[in-house]
């Protein structure tokens, strides 16, 4: 270990004297593990990390504390993916695979990046004719919560921004996830986006001052009447949660596995038991692409998470939605069911279990009862209903030529 550790400090001290390493770092730390350096932002709390593995370095990003966090997992949203290291810690990964020579450039490289992002941030020089104003919510690290930019980039070749941003303009998109009940401006488009419960009376009193908001889809029949019946919007009868439409963008490389997946919710994960469980536990704190293959290599989908069962759905693999009756989510039943809704609900399978029993799951026992139930929606309807042209040039014609060869 005291070799790794006087390596870590060569790089160290590479950075410290390299003329561009002493303006983009501000501060350094090293162990046997993994070299730390911080970045002027957002008071030194973002951290350029690199990790040593059997296949070389990991570098990336991480937060030093939760403002950090959610910076990165918005300015970062389609361009790293998610890299776990030794100990089980996340990390927004810019490069793998680093021979230890590289280490001190790829960290530098990263760090000029970030620096970068921030100062087009702060500046808000956000072209509109390549950048999408969004919102997503981005305060954890969760796989479901990033499909939308995700899809909106793919679809249109746009990059997807937050729409605090400053010069970001006037009109906003919102896509996957139960974000509708955040709404609180005008100029609003929404594609696929749902509620997380029933608008209390204060949120539809506020909600009914808006102005500008055009509904091209929701994720499903219990969103449209609320807003129907409580806010009198217009709303069309195109449903869908654009998750559905992932095998558009994603065709998975990697073999089927073929082993049950058990998807919990990020604030289950925690009662899981790893090493007793007999399939393969899916963390939703990777990036899309990665769970996106695992699931769609599976044979059977148990999962608390709403977006493990959206995926299922979508590739085709049978599903059982795992509800942890003493630790449910916000909302409780109603963005299930408000996607049950778009399936033949008769077909959809419910297990109850504590939150005590998921440490210990048979999980050859609950993916006996998955199903894969009929879709009662016309996901073609959603597609035409995206409402962001692609930007000008050759990706417009080749995103049209993808549209009409799905139908």
């Amino acid at each position: 270990m005291a070799g790794q550790t006087n390596a870590h400090n060569e790089v160290i001290a590479e950075l410290a004297n390299d003329p561009i390493g002493n303006v983009v770092f501000t501060k350094f730390s090293v162990n046997d593990t993994e070299i730390r350096a911080a970045v002027p932002v957002l008071g030194s709390t973002v951290v350029v990390r690199a990790v040593p593995t059997a296949n070389g370095y990991i570098v990336g990003c991480i937060g030093a504390n939760a403002a950090a966090l959610q910076w990165l997992n918005d300015v970062l949203i389609t361009q790293a993916s998610v890299e776990f290291d030794g100990d089980g810690n996340p990390m927004h990964a810019l490069a793998t695979g680093i021979h230890p020579a590289d280490v001190a450039a790829q960290m530098t490289f990263a760090a000029q990046r970030l620096l970068a992002l921030r100062r087009q941030e702060e500046a808000g020089d956000f072209d509109a004719g390549t950048h999408i104003p969004m919102h997503w919510y981005s305060a954890k690290l969760n796989f479901g919560d990033w499909i939308g930019p995700q899809m909106v980039q793919a679809y249109s070749g746009r990059q997807p921004i937050q729409s605090n941003r400053p010069g970001t303009g006037a009109r906003m998109l919102c896509s996957v996830g139960s974000i509708l009940g955040w709404i609180n401006r005008h100029n609003v488009d929404v594609w696929g986006s749902g509620l997380m419960r029933p608008l209390t009376p204060k949120e539809i009193e506020v909600r009914k001052r808006l102005r500008g908001i055009k509904i091209h889809a929701v994720r499903g029949r219990l969103t449209r009447r609320e807003l129907q019946e409580s806010l009198g919007w217009e709303v069309p009868e195109v449903y869908g949660d654009p998750a559905l439409l992932l095998p558009d963008i994603i065709l998975p490389r990697e073999a089927k596995h073929h082993e049950i997946a058990v998807v919990p919710h990020y604030v289950h994960l925690p009662k899981i038991n790893h090493e007793v469980i007999s399939g393969r536990v899916i963390d939703v704190r990777n990036d899309v692409k990665s769970v996106v293959e695992q699931l769609a290599g599976a044979k059977a989908v148990v999962s608390s998470s709403l977006h493990g069962l959206i995926v299922a759905q979508a590739y085709g693999v049978p599903w059982v939605w795992m509800d942890i009756t003493d630790h449910q989510l916000g909302g409780k039943d109603f963005k299930f069911e408000d996607f049950f809704s778009c399936l033949d609900r008769e077909a959809v399978s419910r297990v109850q279990i504590t939150k005590d029993e998921l440490a210990t799951i048979d999980l050859a026992t609950l993916a006996r009862q998955a199903t894969l139930p009929e879709l009662q929606i016309n996901l073609d309807l959603l597609r035409d209903a995206f409402p962001v042209e692609p930007v000008l040039g050759p990706l417009r014609e080749e995103y049209r030529a993808r549209v009409e060869a799905l139908r």
